[in-house]
């Protein structure tokens, strides 16, 4: 427990860019940050080493670093087709709880955006898409959305004050949401496809 504890604590200050990329730790600063025994750390960072958070090097253990633009590219790819398929099992499978979630949301993306307050919109977006996740009801695809969208996470952290034009990404959400109370799979497919290649538009020039 306390290594899977340990684990969540450190990943979160990765993607949060509190732990900036390229940044030199060790087991024992980790430890410090995240407030539990060396032990449990260790055993973490082996796992996010694995997973390509973290990375050995001839001095240590460093944050991982990527060319941006790279790993956008990627993310965006595999999302688009993923997100696409989860809209379309959504439409058909979503709750009329989740529907009315979803609806919710809208004022809030909108008030969001007339704001600029990106950090508050990041946070909508992340359980937006959660949502549509848990509508969808593939458990296989439910996981594996939620580890893409974290990656992509760390990366909206990083350009959290340069991204701009939220309103047009506000109406691609408005979109998605029509199409799954009207049950159209095809469409609700179309839409949150499109919405990732918004997405993809308006981040690709700040990174």
């Amino acid at each position: 427990m306390s290594t899977e504890k340990a684990y969540e604590l450190i990943k979160e200050r990765i993607v949060s860019l509190e732990l900036d990329p390229g940044e030199s730790v060790s087991e024992i600063i980790l430890a410090r940050r995240v407030g539990l025994a060396p032990g449990p750390v260790g055993e973490a960072i082996e796992r996010l080493i694995g997973e390509g958070w973290l990375e050995r090097t001839a001095r240590g253990i460093k944050v991982t670093e990527e060319s941006l633009a790279n790993v956008l590219d990627q993310l965006f790819e595999v999302r688009s087709v993923l997100e696409g398929l989860c809209a379309r099992l959504a439409a058909e499978r979503a709750t009329a709880e989740q529907l009315a979630y979803l609806e919710a949301m809208m004022p809030q993306f909108e008030e969001a955006a007339r704001k600029a307050d990106n950090q508050s919109w990041i946070q909508l977006d992340q359980r937006f898409h959660e949502m549509i996740y848990d509508a969808a009801d593939n458990l296989f695809l439910e996981n594996a959305l939620k580890e893409l969208y974290t990656l992509d996470l760390r990366i909206f952290y990083l350009i959290l004050n340069r991204m701009t034009d939220l309103p047009r990404i506000v109406e691609s959400h408005r979109a998605i949401v029509n199409a799954l109370k009207t049950r159209d799979a095809r469409a609700a497919e179309r839409a949150l496809t499109k919405h990732i290649q918004d997405s993809q538009d308006i981040v690709m020039p700040h990174v």
